[in-house]
């Protein structure tokens, strides 16, 4: 038999003749001819496909997609290579493949409310405490004598003022940097404004300053172991003129604010109202030493312009300490 082109052999059931019913078989003509492949001369397949009927264990789904292939160029024999081909796209994974971790709970999206309200809850108390604060400075505080600074009862100690009974106190010594020289009364009769008329208990006495009197200082000595409790003063000259009846109180200045500073210091202001013309007295918590200074910080303006009423007057300074 012989070969035909490409390695191909005819079956030896191969039948060839011509086709053609005029030809009568001259070797000329053109002849068709038909054969039959042999299976065993065919190029087989490279890999190992299993038979349709064949028997799988579980977990071999895929093994036919797995071979050896020995005779691979360039693979030695005895060492097959493996060719892996890709699975599809629902896998069962073996049990030693690492879990896939979870993913991180979302953060929060905004402050937790209850935190939020804790905290203008403080700030609200932070608030209302400073007004006390506040309020309670306004009403006693500490000022350095002669300051000038706005009315206060308590300056620098932190104690209450004193509130039970008081015993009078009278100074054993009063000295002061500005003193009037004398006058004469409606009647004629001298009048004299020495600082010792501001405690000798009588109202139609005073000590004069002339001009508006701010900065002045009035120093009262006391016995070095004497504890004081109260001050006050009358704040103008509360004569009422025997001879002519005229009440002096309204012509002259009126003191308006004043500082008392003690020996150890402490310095309390007090406030006194125009056209009071008894004493105006301040409790104090209860002071200790042997002096007490009076500066003079405001005063009205004169009721009348002549006559020499450009001044001001004192006509009562008392204190008190506890009984």
């Amino acid at each position: 038999m012989s070969p035909i082109s490409g390695g191909e052999a005819l079956h030896p059931m191969a039948t060839f003749g011509p086709t053609d019913d005029s030809g009568g078989g001259e070797p000329n003509e053109s002849r068709h001819y038909s054969f039959t492949e042999d299976p065993d001369t065919l190029p087989q397949p490279r890999h190992n496909e299993p038979a349709p009927n064949s028997s799988k264990r579980a977990g071999d789904d895929f093994a036919w997609l797995y071979r050896q292939d020995a005779s691979t160029s360039g693979v030695a024999s005895g060492d097959p290579g493996t060719l892996l081909l890709p699975l599809d796209a629902h896998p069962s994974y073996p049990s030693s493949y690492p879990p896939v971790p979870a993913p991180p709970p979302p953060s929060p999206r905004g402050r937790n409310p209850a935190i939020i309200m804790v905290v203008i809850l403080l700030c609200l108390t932070v608030g209302a405490v400073a007004g006390m604060a506040l309020l309670l400075q306004s009403e006693w505080r500490t000022s350095a004598p002669g300051s000038g600074e706005s009315s206060a009862q308590q300056a620098a100690s932190s104690d209450a003022p004193h509130s039970g009974q008081v015993a009078t106190l009278t100074p054993s010594q009063v000295t002061v940097g500005c003193q009037a020289p004398q006058s004469t009364d409606g009647a004629g009769a001298p009048v004299v404004y020495v600082p010792e008329q501001m405690s000798d208990g009588k109202m139609n006495t005073a000590w004069r300053c002339n001009g508006n009197g701010v900065g002045k200082v009035v120093t009262f000595g006391f016995p070095a172991e004497t504890t004081i409790a109260q001050v006050g003063l009358v704040n103008g000259y509360a004569k009422v003129d025997p001879a002519s009846g005229t009440q002096r109180y309204g012509e002259y200045r009126r003191i308006t604010k004043v500082t008392w500073t003690f020996a150890n210091g402490t310095s309390f202001q007090q406030s006194l109202d125009d056209g009071v013309e008894t004493v105006q007295k301040l409790s104090i918590p209860p002071q200790s030493g042997g002096h007490v200074t009076l500066t003079i910080e405001a005063s009205t303006e004169p009721g009348l312009t002549g006559r020499g009423r450009d001044a001001v007057l004192i006509s009562e300074v008392v204190f008190g300490g506890p009984a």
